[in-house]
């Protein structure tokens, strides 16, 4: 197979992005073109990706170098690829560092892709981290064990499937420990879970306590950790002690 032809030109508006690519980043551009222009230019060495439609030059990977070529005034180098569409682009950056969390989501989101729209809505309802927000909608699980569903999410596989009791899970953890700042902690929602699926304890009863002894909570670092605070927490005062788990 022979290498990649690099390709020389000045013709700025023969380039496109894509719909879904990540919106520039101006502190990244500008952090180039000082380089650049302090002698350090390395982009005939490192080429903008394109794949050609309509006589257009599409960019796959390098809008930034693209864009403080482009400002400066200089001349893009540029490689052709196959055409690519955008779940294809994301699952390439997905086995790289290139794009972050919210590139994927927001890439999946301008596509239209409903389940991704409604993850968004619920980091943004919720602040819970991206792996718990995704093991709970696709699995029902704050800590799926054995899940792919970062590598699902970033290849555009993301799915919701358990909206419902994600949220009831979310709205009870929230409603008895909402007062900590660590209330949205994945291991303390799935120590609730777990006590939810028990069926022993009265959340009432519970809410009451936490009320009445609040240092005895702590963020801890797993579920198991937690349950033990839990169980401390809805027996305070008690005097026969009742086993949640």
């Amino acid at each position: 197979m022979n290498p990649p032809k690099i390709t020389v030109t000045k013709e700025y508006e023969k380039f496109s992005t894509i719909l879904g690519n990540r919106i520039i980043n101006e502190k990244k551009v500008e952090n180039l073109m000082a380089d650049i222009s302090k002698g350090l230019n390395l982009l005939p060495y490192c080429p903008v990706i394109v794949f050609r439609k309509d006589n257009n030059l599409k960019i796959v990977d390098g809008q930034h170098r693209f864009e403080a070529t482009k400002r400066l005034e200089l001349p893009v180098h540029y490689v052709e690829c196959e055409q690519l569409d955008l779940k294809k682009i994301a699952s390439l950056n997905s086995r790289s560092d290139k794009w972050k969390n919210s590139d994927f989501l927001e890439c999946y989101v301008r596509l239209g892709i409903e389940d991704y729209v409604t993850l968004l809505d619920f980091l943004r309802k919720y602040k819970i981290i991206y792996s718990a927000s995704i093991d709970l909608l696709m699995y029902g699980n704050p800590k799926a064990k054995g899940s792919n569903s970062m590598e699902a999410f970033r290849n555009g596989e993301f799915e919701v499937k358990f909206l419902d009791k994600a949220t009831e899970l979310v709205n009870l953890t929230t409603e008895i420990f909402g007062r900590y700042v660590f209330s949205n902690d994945r291991y303390l929602i799935g120590a609730v879970m777990e006590l939810k699926e028990a069926g022993i304890c009265d959340f009432e009863v519970l809410k009451n306590k936490v009320s009445e002894a609040p240092n005895i909570m702590e963020k801890k670092s797993n579920i198991k950790e937690y349950k033990y605070l839990i169980e401390q927490v809805y027996n305070f005062k008690n005097q026969k002690r009742v086993a949640l788990f």
